[in-house]
């Protein structure tokens, strides 16, 4: 009689066609064939209108640059509390908190007499203070997940899924609300953000802002020597590798947990209060419609792609982006070969789908090895 085994060890040595550059560039190339044989199953798209469109995204750098910079922020919030095992899937209530902070210093507190007054230097100032207010909205928003995990070990998956839509309605509420503008010609909105509150512009480049640029390194980088070269980033991987070792050494776990939320929240809130800064100037109704780009959410997938290794969170918010741009160029091709009532953006979508599904079995190979093991 013939028995037949999966045997799955894992991986005490690591190769080349394992390491994480190789695996992310397979589950890019693999996800956009798997992409392309299951449009054309449906559509029949000429295998050069699909990969032409691709190659285009990529060298019309100018349309990746702003979700790249946003993406990398959140995906550094997001990577830091997985080092951690704080599965932080709440970034997009936290990036909405971070928006509702900066509009209020500059709105509606006491220091939007700042940006009345033309004082250049005071402005400057004002603004770093909406930035840290935004920050410091989300750190609480993602404190409360954390202190619930800390002492009563409930699970933050789903209640931070539902303070997302928790953050979403509080938003609403004040925009239709207390904040509701008076010059919104009929809409439900609040006014803009004064000009000398706004972000500066990069000449040549109106796509980025130079305070989101400086923010981008300076975050990135901070993150990066606080998890590779200080004891609490020691502690933070430890904690999500082998917790009872980190009580064995004396470290206190609720504490850890406490600082990895507040951490990532406010590294979230960051963004939020950057990109109403820098981009958006006002807060929307129903900014859960997707007024918000969704990159609290994107961005899981760019901590995910990562590995768990900062080094990486850059090259994961390439792709990503690359993929989602390229996602809202395939729309006009899929359009017109589509059946009725299929959905193009919907269906444009399964790049980072395929590519995720790609990945995710990619990672498999890299951390165990399968083998097919047949005996008589």
């Amino acid at each position: 009689m013939v028995k037949v085994s999966i045997v799955v060890t894992k991986r005490s040595r690591k190769s080349i066609a394992t390491s994480t550059p190789v695996i992310l560039l397979l589950s890019l190339l693999l996800g956009l064939v798997a992409s392309y044989t299951l449009i054309w199953t449906f559509s029949k798209l000429d295998p050069i209108s699909f990969f032409s469109t691709f190659y285009q995204t990529l060298i019309s750098y100018t349309g990746l640059l702003e979700p790249l910079l946003f993406l990398t922020i959140l995906g550094t919030a997001i990577s830091i509390a997985f080092y951690g095992s704080f599965w932080n899937v709440g970034a997009e209530g936290q990036y909405v908190f971070g928006m509702l902070g900066a509009i209020y210093l500059v709105m509606f507190s006491p220091v939007s007499e700042v940006f009345l007054n033309g004082d250049s230097a005071a402005n400057g100032v004002a603004k770093l203070l909406a930035v840290i207010s935004g920050g410091l909205l989300g750190l609480l928003w993602s404190l409360i997940p954390g202190a619930l995990k800390a002492y009563t070990r409930v699970s933050e998956v789903p209640v931070m899924l539902l303070m997302n839509y928790i953050a979403y309605s509080i938003s609403d509420y004040l925009t239709a609300g207390p904040w509701k503008g008076r010059y919104t010609y009929g809409y439900i909105r609040t006014d803009m953000i004064p000009e000398s509150s706004r972000l500066t512009v990069i000449s040549g480049l109106e796509v980025l802002r130079y305070e989101v640029v400086i923010a981008t390194i300076a975050v990135f980088a901070i993150a990066y020597l606080l998890i590779e070269y200080t004891r609490l980033g020691l502690e933070i991987k430890v904690l999500g590798s082998n917790p009872v070792a980190l009580k064995s050494s004396g470290r206190n776990e609720k504490k850890t947990i406490i600082l990895v939320s507040a951490i990532s929240g406010f590294i979230a809130g960051l963004a939020g209060a950057l990109r109403l800064l820098g981009y958006d100037y006002r807060l929307l109704y129903n900014i859960g419609d997707g007024k918000t780009g969704f990159y609290g959410y994107t961005a899981i997938l760019v901590a995910w792609l990562s590995f768990k290794d900062l080094r990486f969170v850059i090259p994961s918010a390439i792709i990503v982006s690359a993929l989602s741009s390229f996602g809202y160029r395939m729309q006009m091709f899929l359009k017109e070969l589509l059946p009725p009532g299929v959905s193009a953006f919907a269906f444009s979508q399964i790049f980072i789908g395929t590519t995720l599904v790609v990945y995710s079995l990619a990672r498999i190979t890299k951390e165990y090895s399968v083998k097919l093991v047949v005996r008589e």
